[in-house]
């Protein structure tokens, strides 16, 4: 008799016990949502600027409008256009992180002395470009490339490239639509289009065309580009042939709106890097570090290790963190780009959570040149230990991964090393950048020890994305 009355009370007090915890996830799920106040604003600004920005554009009817998209280049394309459209006038720009970013045209800050406005359009999944167009009406389209970014929501390109033509298509007939021509899936877009059609690109049939490419590190990327019956020489602050595409759409833009050619090049050729697309920070008598950490699809890490192949450096480090847009499963992706990365460089560095999926390849000799950490806190201990100078340090992650405080850390003292911490935009953008955060797992200066990786989990441990 005595059990079963403990029995019962045991149930009782386990049942009130589930009922309280249920009840307290509400509550852990708001607490949640109050630390991370980007999120509510966002979902604020989500409501309200399209409204008020809709009412901008209809009051700003004289100022010509240029919207830019495609599957990777946006930001940099939308930036330097905007560089080329101010020799012209006053030109706003609305691109990359601003604040607290917005999935529709900003056009709140857009002011009436303005003569240009060019805005970055994204279309992440199917149907995203329709009320971005409503909103910005754009005169000139710029689509610059498709590919496989965002492959869960489109599973193919041939999707992909019909989003990204709605831009196209929303053009009115006095507009004209920017097409790169290399693409195969951006040439047909000229098809869908009612506007005035321009072109841009190596091909040979490219209203703007490109030649004679010279881009092997250390020196940045310089071409001759052609228009109509004028060739000028361009030497670029950008590295790697993959900003070509970037800078022809913009220089095509300044001459379909009528500006002076050689005013264009020259505006590019002044132009800087965008902080973490492919931006260079070196230190003296030190490494040079390459940034290519805001995006990281599978399909953009053969362009990022053709531009370390052919680099000259006494020795060439790649670091990889979170790939992402791939079909199948994530232990054969990360070691299929490891065993990539290992034939162009002479150190691969893996960080993250995904990491100890290469964990395996680390045998024959290759433990000496490939390495899996956890954190990136215990790989920026690994890269202070003996570098190089003129050592090349090449890296490529998602935002997400701020792999940027490896190098930050070099040149401004990094006092925050929390992992996943959510914020997608740059460290240096992010109000916590001077609050101190200690590494992650307990891990010190003395902790952070080099090496193996041998203390991270399996690769089977790892989650897979």
């Amino acid at each position: 008799m005595a059990t079963s009355a403990t029995a019962l009370i045991s149930a009782f007090v386990l049942g009130l016990g589930a009922k309280a915890r249920s009840a307290a996830k509400p509550i852990k799920r708001l607490r949640r949502r109050l630390e991370q106040p980007d999120r509510i604003l966002g979902r604020v600004r989500n409501r309200v600027v399209p409204f008020r920005s809709m009412l901008r554009r209809l009051r700003l009817r004289k100022i010509r409008y240029v919207g830019v998209t495609g599957s990777c280049g946006k930001t940099t394309t939308t930036k330097l256009i905007g560089a080329v459209l101010s020799t012209g006038g006053p030109c706003h720009v609305g691109a990359g992180y601003e604040g607290v970013g917005t999935t529709t045209p900003d056009l709140t800050g857009l002011s009436a002395d303005s003569k240009f406005c060019v805005h970055e359009l994204y279309g992440t999944r199917p149907g995203r470009l329709k009320p971005a167009l409503r909103i910005l009406r754009p005169e000139i389209g710029v689509v610059t490339t498709v590919g496989n970014d965002h492959y869960k929501n489109f599973r193919s390109l041939e999707a992909t490239a019909l989003e990204k033509g709605r831009l196209v298509e929303f053009l009115a007939p006095h507009g004209t639509a920017i097409l790169n021509v290399d693409d195969p899936h951006v040439r047909p877009m000229a098809a869908r289009t009612r506007a005035r059609v321009m072109t841009f690109g190596c091909a040979a049939d490219a209203d703007v065309r490109a030649t004679d490419i010279q881009s092997a590190w250390p020196d940045r990327l310089s071409l001759t580009v052609n228009y109509e019956q004028q060739r000028l020489r361009l030497e670029t602050k950008l590295v790697g042939e993959f900003w070509i595409t970037s800078i022809l759409a913009a220089i095509a833009c300044g001459v379909a709106c009528g500006l002076d050619f050689e005013a264009c090049v020259n505006a590019v050729s002044e132009f800087e890097p965008v902080f973490g697309r492919n931006s260079v920070h070196s230190l003296p008598d030190g490494p040079d570090y390459v940034l290519d950490t805001n995006k990281a699809p599978l399909w953009t890490v053969a362009h990022s290790l053709a531009f370390v192949s052919v680099a000259r450096a006494p020795r060439k480090t790649v670091v990889i963190g979170t790939l992402s847009d791939y079909p199948g499963g994530g232990s054969d992706t990360y070691r299929k780009v490891a065993k990539r990365a290992l034939q162009v460089a002479d150190r691969v560095i893996f960080v993250g959570p995904h990491a100890g999926y290469v964990s395996k390849l680390r045998t024959g000799g290759v433990e000496s040149r490939l390495f899996d950490f956890m954190t990136t806190f215990q790989a920026a201990a690994f890269l202070n230990e003996a570098p190089i100078a003129r050592e090349l340090i090449y890296f490529k992650a998602s935002v997400k991964d701020h792999l940027e405080r490896i190098m930050l850390d070099q040149f401004d003292h990094v006092v925050c090393w929390k992992e996943r911490c959510g914020k997608a935009y740059a460290c240096p953008d992010c109000r916590n950048y001077r609050h101190p955060h200690p590494p992650p797992f307990g891990l010190d200066g003395a902790g952070a020890e080099s090496g193996t990786g041998e203390e991270l989990p399996s690769s089977e441990a790892a989650p897979s994305l």
